[in-house]
């Protein structure tokens, strides 16, 4: 099959990560980062020794598909650039800050023949993939995603930028229309949320519990699933999935728990998860999922099919998250306090932000200096 001429937009974190799976990928041929820092220009230049450009309008014959992977409210303007000029595309989560432009997107990108897949890469984690396997069909989904502050896609809130993950997720495993939200969230750093919980509920009577937090002290990223046949709880940082398993005379209710007698219960509670309900770890095999979805992507261009992510799809992901955060800006906190309403409940007016570092910035900032 005849490479593919890609070039990635946007220089950042993502985008060179971007960069060097595809320079490595045999479906493609890296043509151009563009970006425009002239330091990221260099570092591109030297690492993955490519052609850079401030501009990707001014390389448009030098590539046929692109990874966008710049800060989200470029999106569209960019998507909508490249559509008209034929070109494939690889879009970072979420796809737009706006559902309608998500749409728009779509429509125009199926009218022009092209491809489009969307950076939801949780859909090509083998923890995910084990941990559905085995329960059955979904019913009650907990997941949570929280890291550190990383000053990364501070143009959006912690909804957009974690919790879409788990939505994602969620909208694969439940059928039906979602029929319920309930969130809150709070701002600690800026004006959009940093940490956000989420319940939605599906036509189906599936129910999905969702945390996302960008200042927590510790890094988790779990996804447990209550289905049909057990329950299993995937941890997708160590790629770890832990199965329970219901057994058919548990489910059936063919033995009365609450009648057993006193050595009955003594051998159930010594052997719970051993024998009654078989706890299991599951091996699952490390995947790069970052570069397991450009091979599907590029796959999709090569056999003119769609990608295990569309813009559909996508654009609903960013339609559930718009409605979340509308959930949290009108949470209101206090009875009697009119203020405390949504995230910036207790919000310094701007007109008081700081103009110089706080005395314990100052100091550490000597402290490297010396």
């Amino acid at each position: 099959m005849k490479k593919i001429r890609v070039a990635v937009i946007g220089g950042g974190h993502l985008g060179r990560i971007h960069a060097r799976l595809l320079r490595n990928n045999p479906l493609a041929r890296l043509t151009l980062v563009c970006d425009p820092q002239p330091l990221v220009q260099q570092a591109a230049i030297k690492d993955f020794n490519v052609r850079a450009l401030s501009d990707y309008r001014k390389g448009l014959d030098e590539f046929d598909a692109a990874v966008i992977a710049t800060p989200t409210v470029t999106h569209a303007e960019i998507a909508r650039t490249l559509i008209q000029q034929g070109k494939h595309l690889l879009i970072e989560k979420p796809v737009t800050s706006h559902s309608k432009d998500a749409r728009e997107i779509g429509k125009a990108a199926r009218e022009k023949g092209v491809c489009i897949q969307v950076g939801h890469v949780e859909r090509f984690n083998p923890a995910i993939q084990a941990a559905q396997t085995v329960v059955g069909c979904a019913k009650y989904i907990e997941a949570s995603r929280q890291s550190g502050f990383t000053f990364r896609s501070t143009d959006i809130g912690v909804v957009q930028d974690l919790m879409i993950h788990d939505i994602d997720l969620v909208c694969r495993m439940f059928s039906g229309p979602l029929v319920s939200i309930h969130a809150i969230g709070i701002s600690v750093f800026g004006e959009n949320e940093d940490l956000a919980q989420a319940r939605l509920e599906f036509a189906c009577g599936g129910v999905a519990n969702l945390t996302a937090s960008r200042c927590s002290f510790q890094p988790e990223r779990t996804f447990k699933i209550f289905g049909t046949k057990g329950f299993a709880s995937a941890d997708l940082v160590a790629h770890r999935v832990t199965n329970v398993q219901v057994p058919h005379w548990i489910a059936q209710r063919e033995f009365d728990f609450l009648a057993a007698s006193d050595e009955q219960k003594q051998f159930i509670r010594e052997n719970l998860f051993s024998q009654v309900l078989p706890k299991t770890e599951l091996e699952v095999a490390p995947v790069n999922a970052i570069e397991a979805e450009q091979t599907d992507w590029l796959e999709s261009i090569a056999q003119l099919r769609d990608p295990l992510v569309t813009i559909e799809q996508a654009a609903r992901n960013v339609e559930i998250a718009e409605e979340i955060v509308g959930q949290i800006n009108i949470h209101r906190w206090s009875a009697k306090n009119k203020v405390q309403i949504g995230p910036l409940a207790m919000p310094a007016a701007r007109d008081t932000l700081r103009q110089r570092p706080p005395a314990i910035l100052q100091a550490d900032a000597a402290r490297r200096v010396a």
